[in-house]
């Protein structure tokens, strides 16, 4: 989705990344290159955002609204390398890697850069494509030839991040006494891919904190971000204001937000990347603050994560639509949605029957580059349920099922049933340390 200052960036901010020589960006519906039909006219993209501004509500069109939105319009925004072509993801099998190549290349693609995912015997590769007809035979020889891998178009993804009014409540909604108070009773290493985060902060500055970024130095955006969701989970302040909800535990921290043309959005070739270094390292509790559409390929990823033994948490995104943004929606990630003070659902919260838990996300205090401010979104409600399952991971349980059980333990339940599509199974509770 294509997010101007005052649309999503302002509310959801979002990046790309580039590997290689830097890719232009480009909407669907926007200009096409010579060798390629319109964008708006690409049948072979899979359905998901539409993108609208996502923090313009549909009462808030006046009748200004271009096009209606719609779970069945294409994705909004596709990364472009050189020579305006859209770039096309697959990720599969190391062994499938030559296989799918040359099923590209059969169809008259051509594979434009690669990744070896070693530690989730995965390769990732960008392929062009000088028509839509080229992408279709390909799909049909790398499923004859690749069975294992997907192509997918190149997506962005979005902080799940919006602004709202501010207000004070989390820590207690939650059932904690207070935030400053709790300690994990041994280390665990909480995985985190977001956007840059500043290690600076008096917040971060007591912290197990390793960091990193996927991103040149010119094409790094802000760090609010990243620095907030870092500090609910880690974060140290004697105060308590600034305190996360996982003290104590490791922070490892993967930018793979960049910023161009003041647009910020992550490619699923980094997030890829950044997926395959923390399994290599080790690391079994990972928060993704981000969202974007369907993806077969960053399924393949996000699959090959949680067979090694990942749990993913990530955010339920903020387009007010009735389909959970990935990588929330894959079924091998807990999706969270954001509620206030008053137990409401986040207004522009997602909504879907893969949302399992909710958590405080309006008016979150939380830390900023530099100082601290509130904030909205669910990407401030993935954190705290992260945190809390690290909480339980310190006490020794490890596996996603084991994690998702403990986290029913106690829940509110909100809404109708035991488990409906807004609140999921309910609001998430702290159960001490």
């Amino acid at each position: 989705m294509v997010r101007g200052k005052s649309g999503w960036l302002g509310s959801v901010l979002v990046l790309v990344l580039a590997l290689g020589a830097g890719p232009a960006l480009a909407t669907l519906d926007g200009p096409s290159s010579p060798e390629q039909p319109a964008q708006s006219e690409y049948e072979g993209l899979p359905p998901g955002y539409d993108g609208l501004p996502d923090h313009v509500d549909h009462d808030e069109c006046g009748g200004g609204c271009a096009e209606p939105r719609g779970a069945d319009r294409p994705v909004g925004r596709v990364l472009r390398t050189e020579g305006a072509r859209y770039e096309y993801v697959i990720v599969g099998p190391e062994a499938q890697a030559e296989a799918a190549r040359r099923a590209v290349e059969a169809a008259g693609g051509a594979i434009i850069r690669e990744a070896t995912l070693s530690a989730l015997d995965q390769t990732s590769q960008i392929a062009t494509f000088p028509n839509q007809a080229a992408i279709a035979r390909a799909q049909d020889l790398i499923a004859q030839q690749a069975a294992d891998s997907s192509l997918s178009a190149h997506h962005l993804y979005y902080f799940a991040q919006s602004r709202r009014t501010p207000r004070v409540y989390a820590p207690a909604l939650i059932g904690e006494d207070s935030v400053g108070r709790c300690h994990l009773s041994r280390p665990v290493t909480i995985g985190m891919i977001d956007g840059p985060v500043n290690p600076n902060h008096p917040a971060l500055q007591g912290t197990s904190l390793r960091y990193e970024t996927l991103v040149e130095g010119h094409m790094i955006p802000n760090a609010d971000h990243g620095t907030a969701v870092a500090a609910l989970m880690v974060g140290q302040d004697e105060t308590g204001a600034l305190a996360g909800f996982a003290q104590g535990a490791q922070l490892y921290a993967i930018s793979v937000f960049g910023a161009r043309d003041d647009v910020e959005e992550a490619s699923v070739e980094r997030i890829a990347v950044a997926l395959d270094r923390m399994v290599g390292a080790g690391v079994r509790l990972i928060n993704l603050s981000i969202a974007g559409p369907e993806n077969q390929a960053l399924g393949r990823v996000l699959r090959a994560a949680a067979s090694r033994g990942a749990v993913l948490i990530a955010a339920s995104g903020n387009d007010r639509r009735p389909q959970v943004a990935w990588p929330a929606a894959s079924e091998d990630v807990i999706a969270v949605t954001a509620i206030d003070a008053a137990r409401r659902r986040f207004r522009l919260a997602n909504t879907g029957p893969q949302i399992e838990f909710a958590a405080p996300g309006v008016d979150v205090y939380a830390a900023r580059t530099s100082g601290a401010g509130y904030v909205s979104g669910t990407s401030f409600a993935a954190p705290i349920v992260t945190a809390l399952a690290a909480r339980h991971m310190a006490r020794g349980v490890g596996s996603a099922a084991a994690i998702r059980g403990r986290l029913r333990t106690g829940i509110e339940t909100l809404g109708p049933g035991t488990r409906n599509t807004e609140f999921g199974w309910g609001l998430v509770k702290a159960g001490g340390c």
